[in-house]
């Protein structure tokens, strides 16, 4: 059950670009499932903004990604706020978390934007809170290389967990740029399932903006995905 808590602002950084990280410390631990996220006050007359947990569960803090490219209401709050803040979040909510009835042996993620929060918290609960020795993978959507952050990190966990892997794409590369270009949907297509022969032992999950996840899960489908096996969160 959600609940109304007060929680200290412990960091705020700068990523990159319009990314921000806010870590909010709780004073006793908050308990929630990965992939789950907090509402936060943003205004005295109660408005309130979503922003997804991008966080390990089990611990007394949370991470929270925030892409203030809108500029409305809660990204200015979120602006605003200094270390040391108190702010009012409530949670935990939200069921875009792990599948916990006959899940698969594998899972994609599939990720645009700030729709990687959610991603991380689950990845990094399946790999380091509960060893998972299934094989894991992570497609992430970007514009630019300026927009880039956690790279150092994606690569300690491929180093580090074997059947982890990942591919960043972007769909504004700069020249200097020697990776993927294009969308996400490209690399599924023409990478993820010319790779894969039986789509029936994965589960996919996605976050991101409204189209991709139409426009990939109807594709998803196409190829005989089961619904129950596509998982979906629209943030835009």
């Amino acid at each position: 059950m959600p609940q109304t808590l007060l929680a200290k602002v412990t960091k705020k950084t700068n990523l990159a670009g319009n990314y921000w990280l806010v870590v909010l410390e709780f004073q006793d631990a908050f308990d929630f499932a990965a992939g789950q996220y907090v509402s936060l006050k943003v205004a005295e007359d109660g408005t309130r903004r979503s922003y997804s947990i991008a966080s390990a569960p089990n611990t007394k803090s949370v991470d929270l990604l925030v892409d203030v490219t809108p500029m409305g209401l809660g990204t200015k709050y979120i602006l605003s706020l200094k270390e040391g803040d108190i702010v009012e979040a409530m949670g935990p909510m939200g069921i875009f978390t792990l599948a916990s009835k006959t899940p698969k042996n594998n899972k994609l993620f599939i990720a645009t934007g700030s729709g990687i929060a959610p991603m991380r918290s689950m990845i990094w609960d399946l790999l380091l809170t509960n060893k998972y020795q299934g094989e894991v993978q992570l497609l992430w959507g970007m514009r630019h290389e300026g927009d880039l952050f956690w790279q150092e990190e994606l690569m300690q966990m491929n180093r580090q967990y074997a059947n982890f892997s990942y591919q960043v794409v972007l769909s504004k590369p700069g020249e200097h740029w020697h990776g993927e270009c294009g969308h996400v949907g490209d690399c599924l297509r023409n990478g993820f399932i010319v790779k894969v022969a039986d789509l029936s032992t994965w589960e996919f999950y996605l976050c991101g903006n409204q189209e991709m996840i139409m426009e990939t899960g109807a594709y998803l489908a196409g190829k005989g995905v089961a619904k129950e096996d596509i998982h979906l969160e629209k943030f835009f």
